[in-house]
């Protein structure tokens, strides 16, 4: 069992949550975490227009259920298709991207803020809004990714990512 988790999210005004969120740990401990950061994500997503609020919102119940060892990265982006618009929130979770139909990084989602569960009364913000554009890829990842190893111990990194996606581009995620 492990703490990575992914998930699409209703959100208000029809906009569509992306959630990736990783727990420090594995096991049974950190799996149940994750389950109850799941949930929590999912309830409050449901009527919120704003990432922040969401993830600020969820901090403060994580943080009395979640002890000095444990805490969780997050990253929640809402994409709202009718504008083809894109904005996040993140909390202390690796970064995402926004690559062009032509592979260029247009946008890097930064990690932001504090994991979950560290310090309860943090106040996340949602970023600058992102217009998307026909052909473009949103690339959202935990740090198991980058930090795979090689035969030979080499991380795989970010690097490595983007040129994986660039060569994949014209297929279906």
């Amino acid at each position: 069992t492990g703490g990575d988790y992914f998930d699409y999210l209703s959100m208000a005004d029809g906009c569509l949550g992306i959630v990736v969120a990783d727990v420090t740990g594995h096991g049974v401990g950190p799996a149940l975490l994750m389950a109850e950061t799941r949930a929590y994500l999912r309830t409050l997503a449901l009527n919120a227009r704003d990432t922040g609020d969401v993830l600020t919102r969820a901090n403060r119940v994580l943080a009395d259920d979640v002890d000095f060892e444990r805490f969780v990265t997050v990253i929640l982006a809402r994409l709202d298709s009718r504008s083809q618009t894109l904005d996040y929130a993140s909390a202390g979770h690796p970064s995402g991207y926004v690559l062009s139909a032509g592979g260029q990084v247009k946008a890097r989602l930064k990690r932001l803020g504090v994991p979950l569960g560290i310090q309860p009364e943090v106040d996340y913000a949602a970023s600058p809004v992102i217009s998307l554009s026909a052909g473009d890829i949103v690339l959202l990842l935990t740090d198991g990714i980058e930090e795979a190893m090689s035969p030979d111990d080499t991380f795989f990194g970010v690097d490595q990512i983007l040129e994986v996606v660039r060569a994949q581009s014209e297929r279906t995620a």
